[in-house]
């Protein structure tokens, strides 16, 4: 029996993003909906299973009455209190732990960026069901499932079917370090608040593993001066000023349903493991994929690089493809 894990993360596309833009709120029913397309493309590979993990708002549960007869659906470590960011880390290693070869994720890249925190060995699938997905799979679910389970039967080199993702490491001045995926901010607010970044005014630099110019977020404000995808072997830097400077402003995707100006002064390409640094006299924080995640002292350093050593990321484009299926 081949087994694929997969987390469903309950918090995913719900902040405060659906009351200052348009973004849609990812409820509990499409969610739902969300598990059954992809577990009916893993059933379309023989004696496959999926391992979920028995979360607290229920998820797990309904794939395994709900869902059953498309495959068989086995629950691991019952959850007794709601989830968060360090559970999802938590759920992609026990699904590792029992036997997964591949972890399924939905979520916006803030859940994307939990499961890499995870450091498995085993690939993941990153499944867009957030605010903001740039890290993430936006095509049919169906076939990402189908993929998902072939590529777990096949046993295919992961970087012949998909790539290794780029880590932007942040270095605190005690030693801790923070990972995120897409972008790291040097933010005003002193707090981390709601979480969530979305207004232009709160940020001064930008260090950014992408930036697309079709993906909301803060990476899109990247993709207007120098477009930098998930294969590309740099980063880029931004520094913000505001609308004194004169110039006029880079219209940015900040969430769906909302367009900013953001004032760019500086930009420049960062080579993979070249440091970046950055503090403030007032103290700050750090949003990483896009909510506020790390509070900074007045003129506390934080240390900045991207290195390709983040975790595998399969592509179902490139395992459909394949020329033999089985």
């Amino acid at each position: 029996m081949t087994t694929i894990g997969l987390i469903i993360n309950p918090m995913a596309g719900r902040d405060i993003r659906r009351l200052v833009a348009a973004a849609s709120l990812q409820s509990a029913p499409e969610k739902m909906l969300t598990a059954r397309r992809l577990l009916s493309g893993m059933a379309a590979v023989p004696d496959t299973e999926v391992v979920m993990v028995n979360d607290y708002e229920g998820f797990g549960r309904y794939a395994l009455h709900e869902l059953g007869e498309l495959l068989p659906v086995r629950l691991v470590a019952a959850e007794k209190e709601p989830s968060n960011g360090a559970s999802t880390t938590d759920w992609a290693r026990r699904l590792q732990d029992e036997g997964a070869r591949v972890v399924v994720s939905v979520g916006g890249d803030g859940t994307q960026r939990n499961v890499a925190q995870a450091g498995l060995r085993i690939p993941m699938l990153p499944i867009a069901g957030g605010t903001n997905n740039v890290a993430c799979w936006t095509g049919d679910q169906t076939a990402a499932g189908f993929a998902a389970a072939l590529y777990a039967v096949r046993g295919d080199d992961p970087l012949l079917v998909g790539r290794q993702a780029k880590l932007i490491h942040v270095q605190l001045d005690n030693g801790h370090e923070e990972l995120a995926l897409i972008d790291a901010a040097l933010v005003r607010q002193t707090y981390t608040g709601a979480l969530a970044v979305w207004r232009p005014e709160d940020v001064e630099q930008l260090f950014l593993s992408m930036a697309d110019p079709v993906r909301p977020g803060l990476s899109n404000v990247g993709g207007f001066f120098q477009p930098i995808y998930a294969d590309d072997d740099v980063a880029l830097h931004l520094t913000l000023g505001d609308e004194t400077m004169g110039q006029r402003p880079v219209l940015a995707v900040m969430a769906p349903g909302l367009v900013v100006p953001f004032y760019v002064k500086a930009s420049a390409t960062v080579d993979l493991n070249s440091p970046v640094v950055w503090s403030r006299p007032q103290g700050g924080s750090v949003a990483l994929d896009g909510e506020r995640t790390v509070v900074l002292r007045p003129d506390e350093p934080v240390s900045l690089r991207v290195e390709r050593d983040g975790p595998f990321v399969l592509d179902p484009q490139k395992i459909l493809a394949a020329p033999t299926q089985f």
